[in-house]
């Protein structure tokens, strides 16, 4: 499992999301592996880097941790991705739900915003 943390106040653009995959590449070594991303006080994700994001299959899930409305609305924007994913406010939940695909606890997730 890959844990991905990106720093409070940031607003993600096309080259954090490029130099975070080069990295997930090279660990990952060609395998799909589960990814816990913490979001918790994001600012935004730049449009050519949720585009990326959105056409990238580099892990087997994404389980998005935030800490409050801020950060799920961001986990909703990335819903469509290739991945399977999940919002969490729980860390321990995310990483359980991430490891093992048989886990799926619906109480432990909190649920998604709608996009419109």
């Amino acid at each position: 499992m890959l844990v991905l943390w990106w720093a409070p106040g940031s607003l993600l653009d096309l080259a954090d999301v490029m130099a975070a995959y080069a990295v997930i590449r090279d660990v990952s070594e060609g395998y799909l592996l589960p990814l816990v991303t913490h979001l918790q006080g994001m600012v935004g994700i730049a449009a050519d880097a949720r585009s990326v994001i959105l056409d990238s299959f580099l892990s087997s899930r994404v389980a998005f941790v935030g800490k409050g409305p801020v950060d799920q609305v961001i986990a909703a924007f990335l819903d469509q991705a290739l991945s399977e994913t999940r919002y969490f406010e729980s860390p321990v939940a995310a990483e359980a739900w991430a490891r093992d695909k048989a886990v799926d606890d619906h109480r432990a997730a909190v649920p998604r915003l709608p996009i419109y």
